[in-house]
Protein backbone atom coordinates (compact mmCIF):
# COMPACT_ATOMS: atom_id res chain seq x y z
CA UNK A 1 0.00 0.00 0.00
CA UNK A 2 1.29 3.42 -0.90
CA UNK A 3 1.85 6.02 1.83
CA UNK A 4 -0.53 8.52 0.24
CA UNK A 5 -3.24 5.87 0.03
CA UNK A 6 -2.78 5.02 3.71
CA UNK A 7 -2.95 8.71 4.67
CA UNK A 8 -6.10 9.09 2.55
CA UNK A 9 -7.74 6.13 4.30
CA UNK A 10 -6.76 7.57 7.67
CA UNK A 11 -8.29 10.96 6.83
CA UNK A 12 -11.50 9.32 5.58
CA UNK A 13 -11.70 7.16 8.72
CA UNK A 14 -11.27 10.21 10.97
CA UNK A 15 -13.97 12.11 9.06
CA UNK A 16 -16.36 9.15 9.34
CA UNK A 17 -15.74 8.96 13.09
CA UNK A 18 -16.42 12.69 13.47
CA UNK A 19 -19.68 12.41 11.51
CA UNK A 20 -20.76 9.37 13.55
CA UNK A 21 -19.98 11.21 16.79
CA UNK A 22 -22.09 14.19 15.72
CA UNK A 23 -24.97 11.92 14.67
CA UNK A 24 -24.91 10.08 17.98
CA UNK A 25 -24.89 13.33 19.96
CA UNK A 26 -27.80 14.72 17.93
CA UNK A 27 -29.55 11.37 17.94
CA UNK A 28 -29.69 11.13 21.71
CA UNK A 29 -31.32 14.54 22.02
CA UNK A 30 -33.62 13.92 19.07
CA UNK A 31 -34.37 10.37 20.27
CA UNK A 32 -35.77 11.63 23.57
CA UNK A 33 -38.10 13.95 21.66
CA UNK A 34 -39.26 11.11 19.42
CA UNK A 35 -39.97 8.80 22.37
CA UNK A 36 -42.02 11.44 24.19
CA UNK A 37 -43.90 12.36 21.01
CA UNK A 38 -44.66 8.69 20.28
CA UNK A 39 -45.99 8.07 23.78
CA UNK A 40 -48.14 11.21 23.61
CA UNK A 41 -49.49 10.12 20.21
CA UNK A 42 -50.59 6.78 21.59
CA UNK A 43 -52.16 8.54 24.60
CA UNK A 44 -54.09 10.87 22.24
CA UNK A 45 -55.36 7.83 20.35
CA UNK A 46 -56.46 6.20 23.61
CA UNK A 47 -58.14 9.43 24.76
CA UNK A 48 -60.05 9.67 21.49
CA UNK A 49 -61.30 6.13 22.03
CA UNK A 50 -62.18 7.00 25.64
CA UNK A 51 -64.23 10.09 24.78
CA UNK A 52 -66.33 8.27 22.23
CA UNK A 53 -64.54 8.43 18.91
CA UNK A 54 -64.30 4.70 18.38
CA UNK A 55 -61.07 4.69 16.40
CA UNK A 56 -60.05 1.11 15.71
CA UNK A 57 -56.86 0.38 17.60
CA UNK A 58 -54.92 -2.06 15.47
CA UNK A 59 -51.36 -2.52 14.28
CA UNK A 60 -51.68 0.17 11.59
CA UNK A 61 -52.99 2.89 13.89
CA UNK A 62 -50.48 2.07 16.63
CA UNK A 63 -47.60 2.19 14.12
CA UNK A 64 -48.76 5.53 12.71
CA UNK A 65 -49.07 6.98 16.21
CA UNK A 66 -45.73 5.55 17.32
CA UNK A 67 -43.88 6.82 14.26
CA UNK A 68 -45.59 10.18 13.78
CA UNK A 69 -46.63 10.94 17.36
CA UNK A 70 -49.35 13.48 18.01
CA UNK A 71 -49.74 14.57 14.36
CA UNK A 72 -50.09 10.90 13.40
CA UNK A 73 -52.77 10.34 16.02
CA UNK A 74 -54.68 13.40 14.88
CA UNK A 75 -54.40 12.23 11.28
CA UNK A 76 -55.73 8.77 12.15
CA UNK A 77 -58.63 10.31 14.08
CA UNK A 78 -59.41 12.70 11.22
CA UNK A 79 -59.32 9.91 8.63
CA UNK A 80 -61.62 7.80 10.78
CA UNK A 81 -64.10 10.63 11.33
CA UNK A 82 -64.16 11.36 7.59
CA UNK A 83 -64.76 7.67 6.89
CA UNK A 84 -61.60 7.11 4.86
CA UNK A 85 -60.36 4.35 7.16
CA UNK A 86 -62.62 1.94 8.94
Amino acid sequence: MDVTTAIGFLIVAILVLIVLYILVKLGLRFGKYLVVNSILGIIVLALADFIGIAVPINLFTILVCALAGIPGALLVILLFVLGIIA
